[in-house]
């Protein structure tokens, strides 16, 4: 990975999360419509018989100078010698899409952020009859209800790109300086918030959590289903039909409210404003003067190269009621359009349901294990990307990572845009929780259930 500014690293991948992107097919001749499935146990079928030559576009949203993610590209090719993979730069989301189709020139397989307009567009392949069908795939030790996040209705539209969970850093330097200790694999909020207040010194200008809006954006998500108050990631309820945040649970606010209350009453978290009155920069972890810092675990190469101070990783914390640590997905899914659809499963089946994908994958993109599967973990935890970082927090954390929700349920763009707000808006203005979150809720829940009743 490139050795990034952590600004510039926090704005493209927040970039990554809004961005929709979607594709369609290429020209050449395939078959239009999904086999229909077979008995269980067979095997899935060559993806061109003749083994002819074919080009697969990927729609995806890497830079085209990205040097690594093309070595997926390149393990697949070793294994269907016959198949050419293309990545081709696709920003825009479906936009994007529709006019690749319009041109004549549509993808294949399509990266997406969210699956809500790509399934209400019927843009993707309902991914169902192909699995039912292939006996490789259904014996991939997927974790338990891993792939429920890529369904709508009982069908499966995607699998994934990448598993991309998030980790506390913290400065094991500041950690001595203060005579704290290392943090335990199931240590707490309530130890996090104190060891925070512990290592505020505005006089040293040190500050317990650096000033970031990553907190408020996508940590604060994983809070209400750690400490028991909602059922699902995001403040949604068991069905995702509801988010709890309309103010209907009280317990659901004050959970959300947690990084504000360390910011106005504790201090040792400070927005824009408190960071120039205490004159330091705004991102104060990477020049030594905080404690604690979140990232997702792709960018901690970049990180490590440019932080002059020993550090390492801790796994989120435990709320009252469970450990929960937050994730993103990356969906990816077969265009509609495509032409090759068979060999198209067969690249993302690669990608994410066969153990060399995923090891190639854990190498560069450090993306966590879809699986529990002890080959799997101790590769992931051995990982280039991984080196040098805590190996027990590394095998421990893919187990309690939760997905967010916003990438496959109605309304995902609306749910998204308020946690988005809630650190552009609540985290600088400093606004409560209880007074940000009910009206905004109110209105998402309001979509969610007209989406629903379509």
């Amino acid at each position: 990975m490139k050795k990034i500014g952590i600004l510039k690293v926090m704005k493209v991948l927040t970039i990554c999360v809004l961005v929709l992107v979607v594709a369609a097919c290429s020209r050449t001749t395939e078959q239009t419509k999904p086999p229909a499935p077979e008995s269980s146990g067979t095997k899935s079928p060559t993806p061109e018989q003749s083994q002819e030559p074919i080009t697969l576009r990927v729609g995806w949203v890497i830079p085209p100078e990205n040097k690594d993610w093309p070595k997926m590209f390149e393990a697949f090719n070793k294994k269907f010698p016959w198949i050419k993979v293309e990545g081709v730069y696709a920003e825009n989301g479906e936009d994007e899409l529709i006019k690749s189709i319009a041109a004549g020139q549509p993808l294949d397989v399509i990266w997406n952020t969210s699956l809500d307009r790509a399934i209400t567009e019927d843009l993707i392949e309902d991914l169902t009859p192909y699995a039912e069908k292939d006996s490789d795939f259904k014996s991939y030790p997927y974790r338990k209800g891993y792939l429920d996040n890529f369904k709508r209705d009982g069908k499966l539209y995607a699998l994934s790109r990448g598993n991309d969970g998030f980790f506390i850093l913290y400065n094991k330097n500041l950690l001595k300086q203060y005579g704290l200790e290392k943090p335990k694999l199931d240590w707490t909020w309530d130890d996090f918030r104190a060891m925070a207040k512990a290592a505020t010194n505005p006089g040293a200008g040190h500050f317990g959590v650096a000033n970031s809006v990553w907190w408020y954006n996508f940590v604060a998500m994983s809070l209400p289903m750690a400490n028991g108050h909602a059922p699902n990631m995001a403040a949604m309820n068991e069905d995702f039909s509801k988010n709890l945040a309309d103010g209907s649970v009280p317990e659901v606010l004050d959970d959300l409210n947690f990084f504000n209350d360390l910011m106005v009453n504790d201090g040792s978290l400070l927005n824009t404003k408190r960071a120039a009155k205490a004159k330091i920069e705004m991102n104060a972890f990477h020049t030594g003067q905080s404690l604690f810092f979140t990232s997702i675990g792709p960018v901690l190469p970049g990180f490590k190269a440019q932080f002059p101070f020993e550090w390492d990783i801790a796994a989120m914390p435990k709320g009252t009621a469970k450990q929960v640590n937050f994730g993103w997905l990356s969906p990816m899914s077969i265009s509609k359009a495509s032409k090759h659809k068979e060999a198209a499963w067969e690249f993302i089946k690669f990608w994410d349901a066969t153990k060399e994908g995923q090891k190639t994958l854990f190498q560069f993109g450090g993306s966590f294990p879809n699986s529990d599967d002890p080959e799997l973990m101790e590769a992931f935890a051995n990982a280039e990307v991984y080196q040098g970082f805590d190996k027990e927090v590394l095998k421990y954390t893919p187990g309690i990572t939760r997905f967010d929700p916003a990438r496959f349920i109605p309304a995902s763009q609306e749910i998204s845009k308020a946690f988005t707000d809630f650190g552009a808006v609540a985290y600088e203005e400093e606004i409560s929780a209880h007074d940000f979150f009910p009206s905004r809720m109110q209105k998402v829940n309001e979509i969610l259930q007209k989406k629903l009743a379509k």
